[in-house]
Formats: C-alpha cells, structure tokens, sequence
C-alpha cells in the first residue's frame, strides 16, 4: 500500500467515526437545549425581570484586567432568559468590551457546555438579587407613602398664604416683618410647595450668621422635608438676597406642649 493510499484511508476512517460522532453530539446538544428551554419557561412565569451574572472561565493575566466569560439571566431582543456572554477590559485603560449577550440556545457551543454546570449559581443569584430587591422596593414603597401623606395633609389644610403675606401670625426675633414676609415670598416664587411649608413655621430667629427656623412640635413631618440640602440651599439663597449676607439656615422643632391635667370634680370621702 502506497503512503498516499494510507492517507486516504486513514482519512476515511476518521470521517467515519466523527460522523458518528457528530451525530451523537448532535443529539445530545439538542437535549441540552430543550431542557433550558424548559427552565427558560419555569423561570418567565415567575415574571422575575431581574439581570445577574455568574462567571465560569476568566483569562485575566493582571489583577487589574479582565477577559471573562459568564452565564446569568437577562434580556436580550426583548426576550428574557439564560444567556451567555464574553467580557474583557483593562481598568487601568478604562477600555472595555464585549461580546453578546446571546441567549442560550444561540451561543457558541463551547460556551454552552462550559457554561452549563453554573445554571445553579445563577439560580441562587437570582434568588439573591430578587431578595435584596424586595427589601428596596418595600423601603421605598415605605418612603412614598409617608411624602404622599404628608403632601396630601398639606393639599387638605385650608390655604395660609394670607397669613405670610401679612407676616403677623408667626413669632420673630432679630428679623422684621416685612424681611420675613420677602423671604417667604422669595421662595414661594422659585419653588411653591417649599413655601407652602413655611407658611407652617411658628418661629424665626436670626443671629450674625444664622437664621433659625421653628416648627410646631406637631410639625415634624414638615420640618423633615425642609431640612433637605435642596430645600436649604433654596431658602439660604433667598435669605442671603433678602439680608443681604450669607447666613446658614437650621430647621429646628419647638418643645412639645405638655397639657396641665384638669382637676377633679369629684369630692374626696371623709
């Protein structure tokens, strides 16, 4: 037999048995792909719409560098799903690429099968993720709705803006009336609901640098809102315009009022 016959023959061989192999392989990918696709439709039920990602190969040579491939949960095309994905970057470069997302199904199959075996951990992220997320959207849900009573107490009480136009309702040290009048009147102009909230002032002071602004114990609520750097920064703006000097603005709450218990009508028995 020649050399050249040997060849062929051996190439033959080969051929063969990678036929076969191939279609094994085939197969046993198609499997692999209707099995996530059956998670993919366990987990869409659940409507969960949150992103994580689990890394299962990273190339990095520096520790400030990165060529990782992961497996996770996202969006891709408007579908949500496993998905696979390669980054890379340097951190001290700032530069960064990368490569997909692609959902499972349609990634390369070398990331599929390396990918495979952390299914788990990007179940557990996902647990995770949705957890923390819960505890954020319970806090916030919590913060709304007290700025949305607050608002709407506000919106309910009967309008005062008679009362700061005269400026004769509220207790003033080192500051007049008509100062105290122009401040209000200047911060109502820029920002209507914060000076709706000093129409519910019971006090001001103003020392050399300060000026003192006193809520009715029974305010808290509204002096919470004004002690914002925002709100502050807005009410320093106009008071330094009216003044005419800087001064730093501090919110500050009235005592409590303690109620002088009433005296009893009943006699003593001898």
């Amino acid at each position: 037999m020649t050399s050249n016959a040997s060849k062929i023959e051996k190439v033959q061989t080969h051929f063969q048995t990678l036929s076969s192999v191939a279609h094994s392989l085939n197969i046993a990918s198609d499997e692999l792909t209707k099995v996530v696709s059956a998670l993919d439709e366990s987990l869409k039920r659940l409507n969960i719409g949150l992103t994580v990602w689990v890394t299962f190969r990273s190339r990095g040579v520096e520790e400030w560098e990165y060529d990782d491939d992961q497996i996770g949960y996202c969006k891709v095309n408007g579908k949500w799903g496993i998905a696979l994905r390669r980054i890379w970057g340097d951190n001290q470069a700032d530069h960064h690429g990368d490569e997909g997302p692609w959902l499972f199904n349609d990634a390369p199959r070398d990331m599929r099968l390396k990918g495979v075996d952390k299914i788990p951990e990007v179940i557990e992220a996902l647990s995770n993720e949705a957890s923390e997320t819960t505890k954020k959207v319970q806090e916030k849900t919590k913060e709304v709705r007290e700025l949305a009573g607050v608002i709407e107490k506000i919106a309910n009480e009967p309008r005062r803006a008679e009362r700061s136009i005269k400026g004769v309702s509220f207790s003033t040290s080192g500051i007049t009336p008509a100062q105290l009048k122009a401040i209000i009147a200047g911060v109502q102009g820029r920002q209507k609901f914060l000076g709706e909230l000093l129409e519910h002032t019971s006090r001001w002071e103003l020392g050399s640098s300060d000026l003192w602004i006193y809520f009715p114990a029974a305010k808290r609520s509204f002096a919470e809102m004004l002690e914002g750097r925002e709100p502050l920064s807005k009410v320093s703006s106009v008071a330094k315009e009216v003044l005419g000097y800087p001064v730093e603005v501090v919110v500050k709450l009235e005592p409590p009022i303690i109620g002088v218990p009433k005296a009893s009508n009943e006699k003593g028995v001898k």
